[in-house]
């Protein structure tokens, strides 16, 4: 069944709704006979490059809907079959998406980022997995790091933000995601895909920084690259970062006064502050 689950996925997608039927049906099978070996072949075929686009595409779909679901009940239940699976398989999984991350495809590389922080969701929680963070901070770190690889990083991280507490971390990754993040925004980076997931990402990390917010050199160096971001050219990037002070300005209200009391940032990075 693993070998055929590129056809049935394909299948799966047919204008011809006997076939989609009979597929999804093949499909719903091979995951109730064997759930573990189904979401590894899930995760093979999103990681491999010479599998088409709308396979990996459903795989990446299927295999984030087999951890999550909207009502309470059911994504309980989802959690427990995965807490179920064998540790080696689970590992298989994980190190296949990781990998994804670095995909030449964009839709595998942002299914994997999404993939990752439903894993991450449930995992991290439970002090699992807690070699993620550095793996993926690894990726921004890199010399030979490739635009797509450390814009899909950012992206991943954004949604483990978002997925995850504040709590479940602690104040070395805070401070290690908020650096990545905020490097990522800074003019320095010349990709503007990049400092865009960037600015994105540091919208979800914002209830990580309440301790960064409240040190006066980290709190005025992230505000001067988020006001330099808010006068950007670019109109996404800009909307982004206005974002991001919104959020900042609701979350950190005693903090942004003394801020701006202060006049530490340069004029213009006040006019964007105060309009």
């Amino acid at each position: 069944m693993a070998m055929e689950i590129t056809q049935f996925l394909l299948a799966a997608q047919a204008l011809d709704a006997k076939v989609r039927t009979e597929a999804e049906a093949s499909l719903r099978l091979f995951q109730e006979q064997n759930l573990p070996v189904f979401l590894l072949s899930l995760s093979v075929e999103l990681a491999n490059n010479e599998k088409p686009t709308e396979s990996r595409r459903l795989a990446g779909l299927v295999l984030k809907n087999s951890l999550d679901a909207k009502e309470d009940a059911r994504k309980e239940q989802l959690v427990q079959q995965w807490m179920e699976i064998d540790i080696s398989i689970k590992s298989q999984i994980k190190d296949l998406l990781l990998r994804t991350v670095g995909s030449s495809v964009p839709e595998a590389r942002h299914t994997s980022a999404q993939v990752i922080a439903k894993i991450a969701s449930i995992e991290i929680p439970r002090k699992q997995w807690p070699e993620l963070i550095g793996s993926l901070l690894n990726n921004m770190t890199q010399q030979d790091s490739s635009t797509a690889l450390k814009q899909a990083t950012l992206e991943t991280l954004g949604y483990v933000c978002e997925e995850i507490s504040h709590q479940d971390l602690v104040q070395e990754e805070v401070n290690a995601v908020l650096t990545a993040v905020v490097q990522g925004m800074n003019l320095a980076e010349h990709s503007l895909d990049v400092r865009l997931t960037a600015t994105r990402a540091l919208y979800n990390a914002l209830d990580f920084a309440q301790t960064n917010f409240e040190n006066e050199m980290e709190r005025n160096y992230i505000m001067k690259v988020v006001c330099e971001t808010a006068m950007s050219k670019e109109v996404e990037i800009r909307q982004a970062a206005f974002e991001c002070l919104v959020a900042i300005a609701s979350t950190y209200y005693d903090e942004m006064k003394r801020l701006l009391h202060s006049k530490r940032l340069n004029s213009g990075a006040l006019f964007v502050m105060k309009r």
